[in-house]
């Protein structure tokens, strides 16, 4: 015989501390991670912490929290990427061709400016 009316909550219990336990685990690595400038994504946490990779993704507070380092760390690759080791003719032809974009720009913003005001003139005469 069966038991009929079985008791679940000491299970659904440790399922939940098992979970807590878990996420807690995964947000020290992310903060460990952090302190020791490592690479933050899915994979390289799921690694770090030796967790599944979908736990981190159907965790909503870890998965938020991966993707804002993410973008942080994302928005400051693309500042740091520079070479070290350039030399000083290389440096040279990298800053002419920015003063160059930087001539182009300004010209392309006047351009705009311009033909801002044009439209703006084409509007109030037209009221």
């Amino acid at each position: 015989m069966s038991n009929k009316n079985p008791s679940t909550t000491r299970i659904v219990e440790l399922a939940k501390q098992k979970s807590f336990n878990t996420e807690k685990k995964v947000l020290d690595t992310i903060k460990s991670m952090i302190k020791n400038k490592k690479v933050i994504n899915y994979n390289t946490v799921a690694k770090e912490s030796t967790v599944s990779k979908s736990f981190l993704y159907k965790n909503t507070s870890i998965r938020k929290k991966i993707d804002m380092i993410r973008n942080e760390q994302a928005d400051l690759k693309n500042v740091t990427n520079h070479k070290g080791n350039t030399s000083d003719k290389s440096k040279d032809v990298i800053i002419e061709s920015l003063k160059f974009k930087i001539e182009r720009l300004e010209k392309e913003k006047q351009e705009l400016k311009d033909a801002l005001a044009a439209k703006y003139n084409d509007f109030y005469n037209n009221l």
